[in-house]
């Protein structure tokens, strides 16, 4: 069957009027510009105190690991966005993640988000995925995949030995 018997018999619209949509007036987000001179930053520790680093190692292999991320060395078996989970339940879904990711391999990216969202822009998401990252004993590194990409993270995970399964 060709196309033309798929369709059947057509005739042009009468009302040639085309419909283009209003453009979305709803404003990017923008981080506000730290207006603190650089005295005031160097002494000031509050929000950004906490804020855990763009990349991770434990293992001893420190920039190794992190360059070998960071350039795709490993294959990326799966994803999960945290876009829309409170705190505890991401905590839920990570770990079930990391579960699922070992099972196929050692490297997986978790999307949660810069924070821009968040009442006050403080990234609660982010920072607390990579602070949960950092301790969690089967994490043994994390790097923001591309440059200037805040909102995501790949791992790299302990290989799952095989009496395990």
């Amino acid at each position: 069957m060709d196309f033309s018997q798929a369709v059947g018999q057509v005739s042009p619209l009468k009302n040639r009027q085309q419909y283009y949509a209003p453009p979305d007036k709803t404003p990017i987000k923008v981080r506000p510009k730290d207006t603190r001179t650089d005295e005031e930053n160097y002494f000031y520790i509050g929000s950004t105190y906490n804020e855990p680093p763009a990349s991770f190692s434990k293992n001893g292999q420190g920039k190794n690991d992190i360059q070998r991320l960071k350039n795709g060395y490993y294959p990326v078996v799966t994803d999960v966005d945290l876009h829309g989970y409170n705190q505890e339940e991401a905590q839920k879904v990570l770990n079930e993640f990391i579960e699922f990711t070992q099972k196929r391999g050692v490297c997986g990216e978790i999307i949660h988000g810069s924070g821009l969202g968040s009442k006050g822009y403080t990234p609660i998401l982010k920072n607390m995925t990579r602070n949960w990252l950092m301790q969690h004993p089967e994490v043994l590194a994390y790097v923001e995949p591309r440059e200037g990409n805040d909102g995501c993270v790949r791992i790299l995970l302990k290989r799952k030995s095989r009496q395990q399964d």
